[in-house]
C-alpha cells in the first residue's frame, strides 16, 4: 500500500493536533481464504485526517449529536462530553457510571442517542456492572441537560453475562427507532447458541426496555423475545445500510473468518457451530463476508453517506484491531467487495467507529493508554 500525503503537525493546548491529506491511495485487501480481491476506486476522493481529540483511555465507543456534540465511552467507566467534534473541543463534562468493574474487554462499553435526543435528552450506554452477585452488561439510560448527565434508569438489567474476553456490547438505533444490541459470546462459545442467554445475539428492543410485538417468536414460547438473530462469537459493530435500512453486523472470528452479517429475524449465524461460509445446509446463515484463513479482528463499522464522498458513498468502513486499520466495502445487494485499506497502522489499534451528521467518519484508538478520536472525511 502507498500514499501521498502532506503532513502539519502542531501542538494545541499541549496536545498535538495531527492533518494528514492523503490525495492518492493504493491499496488491497484480503478476502475470503486470504486471497487478494477488490481493486482501489479509480475515483477514490481525496480525504483528510485530523486528531481531534487525545489523551483518553480505550475510548469505547462514541456519537455526535445533531447539534454537534460529541460524546464518548471511555472503558474503565467513565462518559465525556465534548462541545463539539472540531480539534481539541473543550470538554464540558465527565460522568462517572456507578458500579462499573473494568477488566480485559468489560467496562464502559456501547453508547448511543435517541432518535429523538434533540427533544428528549436521552443516551443510552452498556456498562459491565455488579449486580446480584453477577457480573452483568447492563443497558442504561442517561438524560443530558446542557453540561449534565443524570442516570435515569437501568433498562436492560439482566441477561447478558459480563466477562473479561468476548465482551462486545454495541448499541444502535435502527431506522425503526428501535435499540439494537450486539453482544458476545463472554467466552463460552455455548452461550451463542443458548435460548436461555443474551449473549453471542443481536438483541433488538424499545427504548424503554420492552419488547417490540413484531420481533421473531423463540421456539416454545407463547410471545416474542428481546433475541433477533443469534449464533455470534465477538460482534463489535453494528450498522444500517442508509438506502435499506438493513442490520449489518461484524463479528470477529477466532483467528479466522471475521465475517459481515447482515441481520435478518430468527438468522443464526453458526457460532460455535460453525465458522465462516457453509453453514446453510445445516440451518445457519452465511455470512455475506468473510476474511477466510485470516484474522484482522473486526470492530466497529459505519457506512459512508453523502455525495461529497464522490465513488465511496454508500460503502461499509470496518475498524480493525488486529490490523490497526479501516477497510472499505463496496455493497451490492449480499454482494460485498473489499477495496481500499485507509489509516494503515498509523494510529494503532481501532475500535469505535461512527459517521457524524455532517458525513464525516469518526474512529477511536485503542491502544490502552493516550488514546485518540480521529475524523477523516472528503475535502470539500
Amino acid at each position: 500500500m502507498s500514499h501521498s500525503f502532506v503532513e502539519n503537525g502542531s501542538a494545541v493546548g499541549g496536545r498535538e493536533l495531527r492533518i494528514l491529506v492523503v490525495v492518492a491511495l493504493s491499496a488491497v485487501a484480503c478476502g475470503p481464504g486470504g486471497g487478494i480481491v477488490g481493486a482501489p476506486s479509480p475515483s477514490a476522493p481525496p480525504v483528510i485526517e485530523t486528531i481531534i481529540q487525545s489523551g483518553l483511555v480505550v475510548p469505547w465507543d462514541l456519537a455526535v449529536a445533531a447539534d454537534g456534540r460529541l460524546f464518548v465511552t471511555e472503558r474503565p467507566g467513565t462518559i465525556d462530553l465534548f462541545e463539539s467534534a472540531a480539534p481539541m473541543a473543550k470538554r464540558v463534562a465527565t460522568t462517572q457510571v456507578p458500579g462499573v468493574r473494568a477488566m480485559g474487554e468489560a467496562g464502559l462499553l456501547g453508547l448511543a442517542l435517541d432518535p429523538d435526543f434533540a427533544a428528549n435528552g436521552s443516551l443510552y450506554v452498556c456498562a459491565s456492572r455488579m449486580d446480584q452477585g453477577e457480573w452483568r452488561n447492563q443497558v442504561i439510560r442517561y438524560h443530558v441537560a446542557s453540561a449534565s448527565l443524570t442516570l435515569e434508569a437501568v433498562i436492560l438489567r439482566s441477561g447478558i453475562a459480563a466477562a473479561g474476553i468476548h465482551d462486545a456490547c454495541r448499541l444502535r438505533f435502527g431506522p425503526d427507532q428501535k435499540l439494537w444490541i450486539a453482544t458476545g459470546d463472554g467466552g463460552v462459545p455455548g452461550h451463542a447458541q443458548d435460548p436461555a442467554s443474551l449473549n453471542g445475539k443481536v438483541l433488538r428492543i424499545n427504548a424503554d426496555g420492552s419488547v417490540p410485538a413484531d420481533n421473531p417468536l423463540p421456539r416454545g414460547a407463547s410471545s416474542p423475545g428481546p433475541v433477533y438473530a443469534l449464533g455470534l462469537r465477538n460482534p463489535g459493530g453494528i450498522t444500517f445500510q442508509p438506502e435499506t435500512g438493513a442490520c449489518y453486523v461484524v463479528d470477529a472470528g477466532d483467528q479466522m473468518q471475521d465475517e459481515i452479517e447482515i441481520v435478518t429475524p430468527g438468522a443464526n449465524f453458526g457460532w460455535p457451530t460453525v465458522l465462516g461460509p457453509g453453514g446453510v445446509a445445516r440451518g445457519f446463515a452465511d455470512p455475506v463476508w468473510s476474511s477466510g484463513s485470516v484474522s484482522f479482528a473486526v470492530s466497529g463499522a459505519a457506512f459512508i453517506s453523502g455525495d461529497e464522498w464522490g465513488a465511496w458513498n454508500g460503502s461499509l468502513v470496518v475498524a480493525t484491531l488486529k490490523e490497526q486499520d479501516l477497510r472499505r466495502f463496496s455493497i451490492d445487494g449480499t454482494h460485498v467487495v473489499a477495496h481500499e485499506i485507509l489509516m494503515d497502522q498509523r494510529y494503532g489499534r481501532l475500535r469505535g467507529l461512527v459517521a457524524a451528521p455532517d458525513g464525516a467518519l469518526i474512529v477511536t484508538t485503542s491502544n490502552g493508554s493516550g488514546d485518540r478520536i480521529v475524523r477523516i472525511a472528503p475535502i470539500r
